[in-house]
């Protein structure tokens, strides 16, 4: 019986781990921090390796690529989207010009409607999806693709734009 009350337990902990980060980020939504340029290109390379490797540790079926790739697409749109929400600016003039982001309410409240989504969507609200179930794999698969956009899109576009500001701010100067 002690057991199983330990499983409960176990079943909420990441949850519980996703709302501290999440309530962490909304009380510095308004803070603007540095956007290190040069290093945005870590994060997709290593979320990029990491889908890899899983995909080569199992290979998706003619199906499983199927949903790797609407998985790709739905996570590629809403991570541009998200990095479109953010606000960019530039401080300082010269060499000491740096571009700074602020995250912007809308994003990390998109963030939790995907998260809440996720768990509405996955069978057991994503706790508890057995490895015996069919459909395990492509959910699997989908998330995979989801994660791998979602970073890869991002990033980019907050490069894109983050070149952008820096351009136009070479020429106004």
């Amino acid at each position: 019986m002690h057991a199983g009350a330990s499983t409960g337990w176990a079943a909420y902990l990441p949850l519980l781990i996703f709302l501290g980060v999440m309530a962490w980020r909304f009380r510095t939504v308004n803070r603007a921090r540095p956007l290190r340029l040069p290093l945005l290109w870590i994060m997709p390379l290593l979320v990029t390796a990491a889908v890899c490797l899983a995909l080569y540790g199992m290979p998706p079926t003619g199906l499983g690529w199927l949903s790797l790739a609407a998985g790709l697409a739905i996570g590629g749109g809403i991570g541009a989207q998200r990095s479109r929400l953010m606000r960019l600016h530039v401080e300082g003039e010269g060499g000491d010009a740096r571009v700074m982001v602020r995250q912007s309410p809308v994003a990390l409240v998109l963030i939790l409607g995907v998260f809440a989504l996720r768990r509405l969507i996955l069978p057991g609200g994503g706790s508890s999806v057995s490895m015996h179930d069919a459909h395990a794999l492509l959910i699997t698969d989908a998330m995979l693709g989801f994660a791998l956009g979602m970073i890869v899109f991002s990033r980019t576009v907050l490069w894109l734009r983050a070149k952008t500001l820096v351009a136009h701010h070479v020429q106004t100067a």
